[in-house]
């Protein structure tokens, strides 16, 4: 008796232990290597296209885990516009909790190269670049890219990269010079008979900035045909237009009409311009990045008569947009048109 109670007890523990097991242990996935994404190159997308669902977003933050993180290599952080653009990515990329990092150029090349391949190093997934010169950067972005970090140029397709350009058809530099060409040249036109000797603010060490100015040039004379271009002068910033706009003014005295390839530029010009002693209403200055200080200075309705809205804060967002989309591997267009809009004092009223 007493030895079937101790057979009665091994087989209700053996049973108890067998039911205890599942039926068969669930496979371990392996893990999977994040998808490449899908570069579209037969169509031309705009912001829309960036949007990134929940689910881009989330594998966005798994790729770059703890570690890693996205790069902002700017141009220069000493305008309104690319501060803003670089910083709107900053905000947009702690929203999504995403770390991102801000590197200032300063206008120098050679500190931006060092700024990418900084990035690489330290473990950027992507970098988002404003390119002063691509034939300079091109090396540093192919060994990046070798490296497997992928590339958002803010503007420009003059260097193809391993992911996605922000900035129209072609090149959002001959969009932006066109449009404040046209601002000038519809002006000439109208108020000055379609003649006025025109100077134009550039910045001839950027092939980038060059291709703006030479479109400010054609679409302005295709508006005013006998307006004169008495030349071409350092701008950029606010110093060299002074400066630059002085220098003119002694050679080519009846200046009118200042076209400059940014807004900093400009207001260089704008204070030598009333230092010569010109005429606020029959003087007129042009710019780019449509700066808060440009669009009041249109609006007091002198001088300054014109600019063209970038959008910055809506770029810094949609280029972060970028990366979360290449961070997914999701397919998405690979040129991503920007509009741009002319800013006068009638589209201010």
């Amino acid at each position: 008796m007493k030895y079937l109670t101790i057979l009665f007890f091994l087989a209700l523990l053996l049973t108890a232990c067998t039911q205890s097991l599942p039926a068969a242990l669930p496979d371990t996935p392996a893990t999977e290597a994040p998808a490449e994404p899908t570069l579209l190159t037969d169509k031309l997308g705009t912001a829309e296209d960036l949007t990134p669902t929940q689910l881009e977003i989330n594998i966005a933050q798994s790729r770059l885990g703890k570690e890693s993180f996205i790069g902002i290599v700017t141009c220069t952080m000493n305008t309104e516009y690319h501060a803003t653009v670089a910083n709107s990515a900053k905000a947009r990329a702690d929203a999504l909790e995403l770390k991102a990092a801000i590197f200032d150029s300063e206008v120098q090349v050679e500190k931006q190269v060092a700024g990418i391949r900084n990035f690489v190093a330290k473990g950027a997934k992507v970098i988002i670049l404003c390119a002063l010169d691509p034939k300079v950067v091109e090396p540093a972005v192919r060994d990046a890219e070798a490296a497997g970090v992928f590339f958002v140029l803010v503007s420009g397709a003059a260097l193809p990269v391993r992911g996605i350009s922000i900035g129209g058809e072609a090149d959002s530099n001959t969009v932006l010079g066109c449009a404040a060409g046209e601002i000038a040249g519809d002006l000439i036109a109208r108020e000055k008979n379609g003649q006025a000797q025109v100077a134009i603010l550039d910045y001839p060490e950027l092939p980038e900035i060059v291709i703006r100015a030479d479109n400010i040039e054609k679409c302005m004379q295709a508006k005013a045909p006998e307006a004169t271009v008495v030349g071409r002068f350092l701008g950029g910033t606010t110093e060299n237009g002074l400066k630059s706009m002085i220098a003119a003014l002694e050679q080519h005295p009846n200046i009118e009409v200042v076209v400059s390839i940014n807004d900093a530029g400009a207001y260089g010009a704008l204070t030598a311009l009333q230092a010569a002693g010109k005429d606020p209403a029959s003087t007129i200055i042009v710019g780019i990045d449509a700066e808060a200080k440009a669009r009041d200075l249109i609006k007091a309705g002198s001088y300054y008569r014109g600019t063209v809205d970038t959008s910055p804060a809506q770029t810094g967002e949609i280029v972060l947009n970028a990366a979360v989309k290449l961070l997914a591997g999701a397919t998405v267009p690979q040129s991503i048109r920007m509009p741009v809009t002319k800013v006068t004092l009638e589209t201010l009223e």
